[in-house]
């Protein structure tokens, strides 16, 4: 038996939530959504895993925040639309509609839930991965019509939206969702083998590469996140052979012996070519939230 399931992702505010939190969380919840999606189908209620029936994300592709120490430097949301198609999610574009102001996945989300509740299909749960207490009289209409729900958010919920629902998912059940995923033992093969891509020793030589490329043309200190989310993409099968054993990005980089290298949780530099971040105080190196950049897709009226 299992509970069948739909799930609507706000991917503009979850992912700056998480941001502000923990950049590489935020960045491995974006990059790999099978992981935690596939993880979260086996946390149903009772003994029943949930079958997802509906997976939606909603996203403004103009969508971005700054990286810390550089308020030019940003990661654009629309990179993450192929990582959640790629993991069997319809990808609904919410872009601004008029200049400065906030996209219409709220809306968008409302409207296809309540098209599903008259579904020839009944789905007993709603999954809301989203902190906006905007959905709170949605709940109220789920509960009423004897659908369970669920909140997933990293962020501060209020009371109204926190009690209206039967399950809230915070930050930590993020974490583990996203960490139990990573250490999943792999299953062995026929031969002796494991499952997954393993590294070639070009993939080695294209992931030192491209590091020292970017660290010897930086004028200024390079963030670690979207560091790590550029090698990601150019080099697939980095992350999935635990950085080329190392376990982590943070190691494999040190494995580089990059001249003259300093590192701070968020930031590397060169100690000699570069001047240091301004504080070492990691909490204010976090971005706070940033607008939409509305010009790139305000509809005109």
């Amino acid at each position: 038996m299992h509970t069948g399931s739909a799930i609507f992702v706000d991917f503009d505010n979850v992912f700056t939530a998480l941001w502000g939190l923990d950049e590489d969380l935020a960045m491995r919840f974006a990059s790999n959504p099978a992981d935690w999606l596939a993880g979260l189908a086996g946390t149903g209620a009772g003994d029943a895993p949930r079958r997802w029936l509906v997976a939606r994300c909603y996203m403004n592709p103009s969508g971005s925040v700054s990286t810390p120490g550089d308020q030019r430097d940003r990661i654009w949301f629309y990179k993450f639309r192929g990582c959640f198609v790629q993991a069997g999610f319809e990808v609904v574009d919410c872009p601004t509609l008029a200049r400065g102001a906030k996209n219409a996945a709220d809306i968008r989300i409302v409207i296809d839930v309540l098209d599903l509740l008259g579904h020839r299909t009944r789905f007993e749960e709603f999954v809301f991965v989203s902190g906006d207490s905007d959905f709170t009289p949605l709940l109220h209409r789920l509960r009423a019509e004897d659908r369970r729900t669920t909140i997933i958010s990293p962020g501060h919920l209020s009371s109204a939206y926190a009690a209206v629902a039967e399950h809230v998912m915070g930050f930590d059940r993020i974490a583990a969702l996203l960490d139990g995923a990573r250490h999943q033992p792999r299953e062995p093969l026929e031969g002796g083998g494991e499952q997954g891509e393993q590294p070639s020793s070009s993939d080695e030589e294209s992931f030192a590469l491209l590091v020292r490329r970017r660290y010897d043309e930086a004028l200024r200190p390079l963030n670690i996140s979207a560091l790590s989310h550029e090698v990601r993409r150019e080099i697939p099968n980095a992350k999935s052979s635990e950085w080329f054993g190392k376990g982590t990005f943070r190691k494999a980089l040190e494995g580089l012996f990059l001249p003259n290298v300093r590192f701070s949780q968020h930031m590397l530099w060169d100690g000699q070519r570069h001047k240091a971040p301004e504080t070492m105080d990691d909490t204010a190196l976090l971005p706070s939230a940033v607008p939409d950049i509305a010009g790139l897709s305000t509809i005109q009226g």
